[in-house]
C-alpha cells in the first residue's frame, strides 16, 4: 500500500524534456473528489492461511469429526451475545482479537458488528439491509438472497461449527488505508475451519467498514456485492481443502457471484481494466492491493462472465467442484453443458467476443450482459506501417485501422506459433469476422467503403501456465491515404471528469501531419454548458508551457445535455468546433487547451485511463500542486494517466489540391435520395452535429415497414447508406429519419421497374 507522500509528486526526467507527474485521481461524478479508493478482496492475499489449513487437513485425517466432537451444537447466539473474534492485520500479517457483539440473527447468519465500530460507521438500518440481501433478496431475484443464490449456482459451505448459519463480521479491517488506493474490502481465511490457537473455529468471513460506511447508500451497495463475492471464496474452499486451484478461477467465481446475484461489475476492475491490458497471460493474478490488481479482477470478471453467458450458470458447480487445475477445470465445467471444445476455441471465441459482442455474428463471439465496453488496443490512423511485437500465452493484441482504402495486412510468425489472427470489418455493410492466415497477406478492397473499420486479433491460445511468456511476430499493412484523418490518443470509453479548480487549464498535444489542414475538433463533455480555449503551436515541453502562439483564439465547445451515469455505449456527449475559417496548418505539432473557468463541474472534460506510453500528450496546469501551480501529466495509477477526450480532424491535400471534409456538420439534415426516380438501388445521404441514436426506415404507402436502413448511435458526421428495392413493386415510397427524438424528417422517393 502506499503512502499518501509517495502519491503526491512524481517528478523523473524522460529524453531531454522534463514531465511532472502527479498523482490525481478521478472524481467520484458529479460529486468531486480528491483521492480515488477501490475494493478489492482479501482473500487472495492468505495463501499462507490456506497452507496451514490445508497441513492441518491432510496430517489429521479424522480432522473433521474430532471438531464436531468439540462442539456438538450450533452457536445459537442471539443479538446483544458478544464475542471475541480472531481477525487478520495485513499491515503486519498477523493475527489479533476483536471485540464484537450480535446484532442480527438471520435465516441463515449471525450478524455481528466491531463494538469500536457500531454507531460510527455502522448502524443497525446498515445491519438489517446486509441480513435481507443475504437471506430474502438480490437485485435479479426479490424472493432469493445472496446465501440460497451462491449455494445453487457454486455448492454447499463448509459446517465444521455445527451450526448451518454464517457468521459475518463487519469491522474496520487492518490494511494499511490511508485515503487513496486499494482498501480490502472483505475477506475470507481457511484457517478459520481447522484447529489453531488462532482460528475461530466457524464458518465466518468479514467485510469492511472503513473506509465503506453502511450510513451511505456507496458504502452499503459494496458491502453487499461484496457479501456474494466473500461466501463464494467459503463454498470454493469446501471442495478445496487439499488443493490449490488457481486463484483466477477462485476469484473468477466470486467475481460472478456479484454479477450473478445481479450486482454490475465495478468500472474500474470490471468494464476498464481489461481493456488496457488484453495482452497479458489470462490466468496471471499479482499479489498485491495496487491498482495492478484490479486488470486481474477484470480479467477475471469478463472471462466468467462470458462463460455464464456462453454455457450457463449450471456448469459452476462442476467448475468448483473440479479437481482438475486451471483450464482443464474450466474444460470439465464446460462440457457438463453439453458443449465439447478445447480451451485454445474457448479462448478464441472469448477474445472475439470482446471486440464483436454481437450473438447475430457468431453465437460464441457475444455477451448477455449489456454494454461491455469494447477494447481497441494500437489504433493506426496511417495504415502504411510495419512493426514487431509478442503475444503473450493466453493473451491478445489488438490492431485498429479506421481510415483510408484497399487496406492490406500481414502477420509473420512461426507457423508452429500457434497464433490465430482474425479480423472484424464493420461499417456501412455490417460487420463480419474473417480468418487472416499467417504469413499471407489479407487484402479488403471494401475497406474505405463497405468497411470503415478493421480491428485485428492476433490470438495467442497456448495453454501454459509460464505467465510472462510471449509469442514473437510481425506485422505489415498498407492502405491508400486517406482525405482526412483523425488524431486522437484515448482508446476506451470515458471514465468521468477529474477533480480540477477553477482556473486550471486542460490541454492535448498532437503530432504534426505534413500537408494538411486542421478542420474540426470534437470534445467529450459531461455537462451541459460551454468551455472556453484555443488551438496553439506546440512548444515541445510540458514546462514551463506546452503552449507557443496561438493559431486559433478563443473558441467554444458547447453542449446542451448532461451526460447521465452509468455513461452509454458510446458515449454520447461529443462537441464539435469547426477550425476551417482559421486555415490552421498542421505541418508543425499543435496543441489544443480549455481553460476549467469558475466551475470544475461545467461542462467538464471527460477523460479515460491508460497505461503510460512513451511519449505524454494529455496535459493539465494545476494549481494545487504542493511544488508550486505548473503544467503536469496527472496519473491514473503506478503506470497509467489521464487522457482527456480531445479529438483533431485533418484534412489533407489530394493532388496538391487541399480537400475540405465537413467532419462535424452544422445542423441535423437528410437529403433527397439520389437517384430519383430509381431502379432498383438509390443512395439516401444524411448529417449529424452531435451523436446520436439513429433509426432509418422505408415504409410504403400504407405506412408498412418494408426496410430499416439504419439502427444504431452514430457520432457526428456526414453518412450515406444504399437502399436497394429490387424486391419491391414499383411505386411510391417513404424514408424517415428519427436522430434520437430531436430531429425527426420523411423524404418520399419513386421507385420505377
Amino acid at each position: 500500500m502506499k503512502s499518501a507522500s509517495t502519491l503526491l509528486i512524481i517528478l523523473f526526467a524522460m529524453v531531454s524534456t522534463a514531465f511532472g507527474q502527479i498523482k490525481v485521481p478521478i472524481a467520484n461524478d458529479p460529486q468531486p473528489k480528491l483521492k480515488e479508493s477501490y475494493p478489492i478482496d482479501g482473500t487472495h492475499l492468505l495463501k499462507e492461511d490456506f497452507e496451514i489449513a490445508r497441513k492441518y487437513v491432510l496430517e489429521h485425517p479424522n480432522w473433521e469429526a474430532q471438531m464436531k466432537l468439540e462442539k456438538a451444537t450450533a452457536w445459537n447466539f442471539t443479538v446483544g451475545n458478544t464475542k471475541t473474534w480472531w481477525a487478520q492485520d495485513f499491515v503486519t500479517n498477523s493475527r489479533y482479537q476483536v471485540p464484537s457483539t450480535c446484532r442480527k440473527v438471520g435465516t441463515n447468519c449471525y450478524i455481528f458488528v466491531e463494538d469500536a465500530s457500531w454507531n460510527t460507521k455502522v448502524t443497525q438500518t446498515g445491519v438489517d439491509l446486509i441480513e435481507q440481501y443475504f437471506d430474502s433478496k438480490t437485485p435479479v431475484n426479490s424472493s432469493k438472497g445472496i446465501y440460497q443464490t451462491d449455494v445453487e449456482t457454486f455448492g454447499n459451505p463448509p459446517d465444521i461449527d455445527s451450526d448451518p448459519k454464517i457468521v459475518i463480521l463487519i469491522m474496520d479491517l487492518k490494511d494499511g488505508y490511508d485515503g487513496t488506493g486499494g482498501y480490502i474490502a472483505g475477506y475470507f481465511s481457511s484457517i478459520n475451519e481447522v484447529q489453531n490457537t488462532q482460528s475461530n473455529k466457524a464458518e465466518i468471513y468479514y467485510l469492511d467498514c472503513n473506509p465503506l460506511d453502511f450510513t451511505k447508500e456507496s458504502g452499503l451497495n459494496t458491502a453487499i456485492s461484496t457479501t456474494a463475492h466473500e461466501f463464494q471464496h467459503m463454498i470454493f474452499y469446501n471442495y478445496h481443502k487439499t488443493m490449490q486451484q488457481a486463484t483466477f478461477i477462485n476469484e473468477g467465481c466470486s467475481l460472478l457471484a456479484e454479477v450473478n446475484c445481479g450486482f454490475s461489475m465495478p468500472s474500474q476492475s470490471g468494464q476498464y481494466g481489461y481493456n488496457v491490458e488484453t495482452n497479458h497471460f489470462l490466468f496471471d493474478w499479482r499479489e498485491s492491493t495496487d491498482d495492478n490488481v484490479l486488470r486481474d479482477y477484470s480479467r477475471a470478471a469478463r472471462f466468467f462472465t462470458y462463460l455464464r453467458d456462453q454455457y450457463g450458470i449450471g456448469i459452476f458447480k462442476k467448475i468448483v467442484a473440479s479437481q482438475q487445475f486451471g483450464t482443464d477445470a474450466i474444460i470439465e465445467g464446460v462440457a457438463s453443458s453439453g458443449t465439447t471444445i478445447t480451451f485454445a476455441n474457448l479462448f478464441t471465441n472469448f477474445a472475439m467476443a470482446n471486440i464483436v459482442d454481437d450473438k447475430s455474428i457468431n453465437q460464441a463471439y457475444g455477451y448477455t450482459y449489456q454494454n461491455i465496453p469494447k477494447p481497441v488496443g494500437t489504433i493506426y490512423s496511417n495504415a502504411n506501417q510495419s512493426s514487431s511485437s509478442g503475444v503473450h500465452y493466453l493473451g491478445v493484441d489488438y490492431i485498429t485501422f479506421n481510415l483510408g482504402s484497399n487496406l492490406k495486412m500481414q502477420v509473420n510468425s512461426q507457423a508452429s506459433s500457434g497464433l490465430v489472427v482474425k479480423a472484424l470489418l464493420s461499417g456501412a455493410g455490417g460487420k463480419k469476422v474473417v480468418d487472416v492466415p499467417l504469413n499471407t497477406q489479407f487484402s479488403e478492397p471494401g475497406f474505405g467503403s463497405t468497411y470503415s473499420t478493421a480491428t485485428f486479433a492476433i490470438i495467442n491460445p497456448v495453454q501454459t501456465f509460464e505467465s510472462g511468456t510471449t509469442t514473437a511476430y510481425s506485422d505489415t499493412s498498407s492502405a491508400t491515404a486517406p482525405t482526412f484523418t483523425e488524431l486522437k490518443w484515448d482508446n476506451s470509453e470515458p471514465r468521468g471528469v477529474l477533480p480540477l479548480a477553477a482556473n486550471d487549464t486542460v490541454c492535448v498535444t498532437f503530432n504534426a501531419v505534413t500537408g494538411g489542414k486542421l478542420d474540426s475538433i470534437r470534445v467529450a463533455l459531461r455537462y451541459a454548458g460551454s468551455i472556453t480555449g484555443g488551438v496553439y503551436e506546440f512548444t515541445g515541453v510540458s514546462q514551463p508551457t506546452p503552449l507557443g502562439k496561438a493559431l486559433a483564439k478563443p473558441i467554444t465547445a458547447s453542449i446542451n445535455t448532461t451526460s447521465a451515469k452509468p455513461y452509454p455505449v458510446p458515449f454520447q456527449n461529443w462537441t464539435g468546433v469547426d477550425l476551417r475559417s482559421y486555415n490552421i496548418s498542421t505541418d508543425k505539432p499543435f496543441a489544443v487547451a480549455f481553460a476549467i473557468g469558475s466551475s470544475s463541474t461545467v461542462p467538464g472534460i471527460m477523460v479515460t485511463s491508460q497505461p503510460d506510453q512513451s511519449e505524454y500528450h494529455s496535459f493539465t496546469y494545476y494549481g494545487e500542486s504542493s511544488q508550486g501551480a505548473n503544467w503536469y501529466v496527472l496519473t491514473a495509477g503506478t503506470d497509467s494517466s489521464w487522457y482527456y477526450l480531445i479529438r483533431a480532424y485533418v484534412s489533407l491535400k489530394t493532388d496538391a489540391v487541399a480537400e475540405t471534409k465537413e467532419l462535424i456538420p452544422a445542423s441535423f439534415k437528410v437529403a433527397q435520395n439520389y437517384p430519383n426516380p430509381f431502379n432498383p438501388a438509390t443512395t439516401i445521404s444524411y448529417s449529424l452535429p452531435e451523436s446520436r441514436f439513429v433509426r432509418l426506415k422505408v415504409y410504403d404507402m400504407l405506412g408498412k415497414e418494408v426496410a430499416t436502413l439504419v439502427n444504431e448511435y452514430k457520432s457526428a458526421g456526414n453518412y450515406s447508406v444504399q437502399f436497394n428495392a429490387s424486391s419491391l413493386p414499383s411505386g411510391i415510397y417513404l424514408y424517415k429519419i428519427d436522430a434520437g427524438g430531436s430531429f425527426i424528417e420523411t423524404h418520399k422517393m419513386v421507385l420505377m421497374k
